[in-house]
């Protein structure tokens, strides 16, 4: 993937500073995941949301090529270029958040 063009592509679509500004809010977790996710903040002295953040973060890169074959293979379906793609379903999924 090209990121440069992927940055572009959302820079023209006028999606950047959307998703600069964007926040995510979790759904009610188990209450035992939550207690997992209280010991890992007090076991590392830092705040839930950035063991979430650490979490998050871990799991897009181990499966960052898995993804990334996916979207490839959807992108291909759809006979477009993989940033085009990209672009065109980031702002479905943000048009439907804000709607929804």
């Amino acid at each position: 993937m090209n990121i440069d063009k992927l940055i572009e592509e959302l820079s023209n679509a006028g999606l950047l500073k959307v998703i600069q500004n964007k926040r995510m809010t979790t759904s009610e977790l188990p209450a035992s995941l939550y207690i997992k996710l209280l010991i890992a903040s007090i076991a590392t002295k830092k705040g839930a949301s950035n063991c979430i953040s650490t979490a998050l973060e871990t799991y897009c890169m181990r499966n960052e090529e898995k993804h990334l074959n996916e979207i490839k293979l959807q992108a291909a379906a759809a006979g477009k270029e993989l940033e085009v793609y990209l672009v065109e379903a980031i702002a479905t999924r943000l048009k439907s958040k804000d709607e929804g």
